[in-house]
Formats: structure tokens, C-alpha cells, sequence
């Protein structure tokens, strides 16, 4: 199979839980792409989401009705940044919140965080992402203020 490079790039699949379209969500996901399934039947949608791996939703909408169709669009927008600060900035903070406490038991611990610089400048078109890095930025300015007296060093590359 030949490989396209779709790695943060955004679809929305209509009709994608099941049949072609179910293919076409895999081979996008396959190519690195984020996919948004449009369905209108949510229980097939669910099934398809517990069998795909990579970043999906799935958003149950009518097409035959634009006022859905729209809703859908808003739902999706919505979905997807709230993925991208869960990934990029809560991830962050939970893996940091698991690990702290261990090491401030034992007096000594290292941290380093991923950052980009679109934390720090801002990407076009990338304003969740964008989000999320600024906030790995902050976060970890606080902690390694707050952890800096047990020996803790908190960094971000």
C-alpha cells in the first residue's frame, strides 16, 4: 500500500463507520490524518470508534438536514480542540502529577517536557496546538519554581 503523508491534517468522513466509508477513516488514520466520522447511525459510529486506532471522533449527524450538518461542524471544531489540549497540555499534567510525589519523597527528580515553539510564537492554523504548548511552557515554569527545593528539576525542550 502506498503511504500518504497526512500527519496534522484534519478529515471529516461522512457515512464513515461502516462500508467505503469506514475504509476511507482507516486509510486516512493509517496515513496519519486526524478523522472526524459523520454518521447518522450512532451505535454503528461507537462500534467503528472501539475497533479504529488513531485520533477519531465520532459525531452522530443527519446530512439530509443543514442545520445538523452545521451543529456537527461546531461539535467537531469543539472536539478537536479540546483533544489537542488533552493530548498536548493535560497529558503533560497528568504524567507530572503521577511522578511528583515519588519524587519529592525521595528528594531528587528530573523532568523534561516537550514544548514547540508555537507555544511561544503562535502557528497559523494551529491555535489549539498553539494553546497547549503555551501552557506545557507555563506549567512547567511553575513547577520547577514549586519543586525546585527538593531537588527537582523541571525543563522543557
Amino acid at each position: 500500500m502506498n503511504q500518504i503523508d497526512l500527519k496534522g491534517r484534519r478529515a471529516v468522513v461522512t457515512g464513515g463507520a461502516q462500508g467505503i466509508g469506514l475504509a476511507i477513516t482507516q486509510r486516512l488514520l493509517h496515513s496519519g490524518a486526524s478523522v472526524a466520522i459523520w454518521d447518522a447511525d450512532a451505535g454503528v459510529t461507537k462500534k467503528a470508534l472501539e475497533q479504529l486506532s488513531g485520533h477519531t471522533i465520532g459525531v452522530p449527524v443527519d446530512v439530509t438536514d443543514y442545520d445538523a450538518v452545521a451543529e456537527a461542524e461546531k461539535k467537531t471544531v469543539a472536539e478537536e480542540w479540546k483533544r489537542v489540549l488533552d493530548i498536548d497540555l493535560n497529558g503533560v499534567f497528568h504524567c507530572c502529577k503521577a511522578v511528583v510525589p515519588g519524587m519529592v519523597a525521595r528528594g531528587y527528580g528530573r523532568i523534561v517536557n516537550t514544548a514547540s515553539i508555537a507555544g511561544k510564537e503562535g502557528n497559523p492554523n494551529a491555535g489549539a496546538y498553539s494553546a497547549a504548548k503555551a501552557g506545557v511552557i507555563a506549567l512547567t515554569k511553575s513547577l520547577g519554581k514549586e519543586l525546585a527545593g527538593h531537588d527537582i528539576a523541571v525543563n522543557c525542550i
